[in-house]
């Protein structure tokens, strides 16, 4: 008897054959879908496959961000899916590789593509473009209420900032946090940010909203990545990458009309990573868990979601190896991007070693916190 998909909660292991980035850089003159074909393109590539390969390809990106309606009408076809299965989701693109994990895992393909592409449309540069983002963050929110007090990520940061500073963080505290984070990204090929920083610095830097300066910020960029993943039987035929996704989780936080996303910011990530530890059958995080990749958008949501994976005692190397979101942020791309980095580590790091890989999305900040967690093993 052949058994697809989770049995007593363990999920079936899923490979991961072949990634591809591109840049990430402050804009890329490049119309979507040449993003998206030459990082699919070069993923298959890694992998020997073709696009008749490929099963299923999962896209994510956003259509006000494309400035365009149904934008995955133009993307379909360079991530592979055409005259084929594809499907986009408005999220970040841990959700896109949880979904591409879950059909081969289910026996439904043997190959499958999950891309992120985030290349906002608008000619507006540095100030005005983080005003267009932050305009595009408040339509997110519900008109009556948060849109007309000017609720957007931004805010909900420097609110979730200013709770931790009444809770017994320091300023200073964070902006140290911050500018570490930017100093292990220093020198990696996918940094955003070229220059050490002090705390001093990072409380020197332009101001952004509340206590926040630009500096404690992720540091926003665009650019492409696209994963191919395989079953474990299709896996063993092909060259290219070889680790195994072996858990997965997502959950969502609450909206305004509770505190939980100002008081407990690590509730869904808490969620999606008890699913994650369930599937890959990690009982104790803290000691069966080797490297952590995660996504924490200020230093005041650091401690509480690296808590929320269980990992709040892993030793400082063994954490964010390149920064993270502190180094380079490529909006819906940031989930492939972090699963990008655990690969890289995976690869210089023993057999069997394994990774978490955490994702958030901030199109509405703190609030309704979309978090992916990823449980990674080396082969």
């Amino acid at each position: 008897m052949t058994v697809t998909g989770s049995e007593g909660g363990r999920a079936t292991p899923v490979a991961v054959v072949g990634l591809a980035a591109t840049p990430f850089l402050p804009e890329h003159d490049a119309v979507l879908d040449e993003l998206v074909y030459d990082v699919v393109s070069r993923a298959l590539g890694e992998a020997a496959l073709r696009k008749q390969d490929i099963g299923l390809s999962v896209t994510a990106s956003m259509d006000i961000f494309d400035g365009r309606s149904i934008s995955a009408g133009m993307t379909n076809s360079a991530s592979g899916g055409y005259l084929s299965d594809a499907y986009r989701l408005e999220s970040d693109s841990g959700t896109a590789i949880i979904a591409a994990a879950e059909a081969i895992a289910s026996g439904e393909v043997e190959v499958a593509v999950a891309v992120g592409v985030y290349n906002p449309e608008t000619a507006s540069r540095g100030v005005e473009r983080r005003a267009f983002i932050e305009q595009i963050s408040n339509l997110a929110f519900d008109p009556h209420f948060a849109r007309p007090v000017g609720l957007t990520t931004e805010a909900t940061y420097a609110l979730h900032t200013a709770w931790a500073l009444k809770n017994n963080a320091t300023l200073a505290e964070l902006a140290d946090l911050a500018a570490a984070e930017i100093n292990k990204s220093v020198g990696h090929i996918r940094s955003a940010r070229h220059e050490h920083v002090t705390g001093t610095d990072v409380l020197a830097a332009p101001r952004a909203n509340g206590a926040l300066t630009e500096l404690m910020l992720p540091a926003h960029s665009t650019g492409a990545v696209a994963i191919v993943l395989a079953s474990p039987a299709r896996a063993a035929r092909l060259p290219g990458r070889n680790a195994l996704l072996t858990g997965f989780g997502r959950g969502t936080g609450s909206y305004l009309s509770g505190t939980q996303w100002l008081t407990d910011v690590g509730a869904s990530t808490r969620h999606a990573a008890a699913t994650a530890y369930r599937n890959a059958g990690i009982t104790n995080a803290a000691e069966q868990v080797d490297l952590v990749e995660f996504t924490a958008p200020t230093a005041s949501m650091y401690q509480p979601l690296l808590e929320a994976l269980s990992l709040g005692g892993l030793a400082a190397d063994r954490i964010n190896a390149w920064g993270a979101a502190a180094g380079v942020y490529p909006g819906l791309a940031n989930g492939a991007a972090r699963l990008a980095d655990a690969l890289d580590r995976l690869d210089d790091a023993p057999a069997d070693t394994t990774a978490v890989v955490h994702s958030v999305d901030t199109v509405t900040g703190a609030v309704a916190l979309d978090s992916t967690v990823l449980v990674v093993q080396g082969v």
